[in-house]
């Protein structure tokens, strides 16, 4: 698996993925793998790719969606465990919420836990259960190659690039409890601006200096968006340069 796909996935999976432990009839449990984005042709070409490349779950389409599903039990646990080594064990405790997910997903299909098995352990945090022995750090990750293609696969998840009615740009993600990972966003692109806190656990971070959005464009000409978040991107590029060629031959 190139790393490309495998940290990019991550990234969209802990952005607009969802790790399902549901039951049937309070007897069996049921688990599902989903990453649901809106139905754009670009989208969909992301997901049926990223399913060939994994060879794992199907893609289902209706008018709005475009969902990309793991529902066999064997297959997510091998899913999953493209993502449970002890070197990218810091992208997942970027968001402990995901990492608990996890664990609990690996502990409960390794285990065939019973409902009433998963009820009693419900409630207990992350850190009581087992996986791996691996060790939950809350640490600033290394921004290494596999960090940035975790960013591009969670800024197609989360992120927007706006442009106003103004003719000013702007580029924000916002987050809800996982505020921890926006101020490793923040520090890693060097933004000098507040995370702002918009009621109930949401936070965002939004910039609209050109010298910040510089930095964000020169981060994806390497590591490029593959869904329909570059097309928007490509736009916002495009205006900022614009707005750059022309501050430039005023100033001749």
């Amino acid at each position: 698996m190139q790393k490309k796909i495998l940290y990019f996935t991550l990234g969209l999976l802990m952005g607009d993925g969802s790790l399902q432990i549901n039951h049937w009839k309070k007897k069996y449990l049921q688990y599902r793998v989903i990453i649901k984005l809106k139905n754009i042709k670009s989208n969909i070409r992301m997901l049926q790719g990223l399913r060939d490349d994994f060879n794992l779950g199907t893609i289902n389409i209706n008018n709005k969606d475009v969902l990309w599903a793991i529902n066999d039990k064997k297959q997510i646990k091998i899913f999953l465990n493209f993502f449970l080594t002890k070197k990218n064990d810091d992208l997942l405790s970027l968001s402990p919420r995901t990492k608990e997910k996890v664990n609990k997903m690996v502990y409960g299909i390794n285990k065939n836990m019973s409902y009433s098995e998963f009820i009693f352990l419900k409630e207990k945090p992350f850190s009581e259960w087992s996986l791996r022995n691996i060790i939950i750090k809350e640490k600033l990750p290394s921004f290494n190659e596999e960090w940035c293609w975790w960013l591009s696969g969670f800024i197609e998840a989360e992120g927007c690039f706006s442009i106003r009615k103004n003719g000013n740009q702007s580029f924000s993600i916002g987050q809800k409890i996982d505020y921890s990972t926006l101020e490793y966003i923040k520090d890693f692109f060097n933004l000098t601006i507040t995370i702002s806190s918009k009621g109930n656990d949401f936070y965002v971070i939004e910039t609209y200096s050109i010298k910040s959005c510089l930095k964000i464009i020169s981060f994806f000409d390497t590591y490029e968006l593959l869904g329909a978040k570059q097309t928007s991107y490509n736009l916002w590029k495009s205006h900022i340069n614009n707005r750059v060629n022309y501050s430039l031959k005023c100033r001749v």
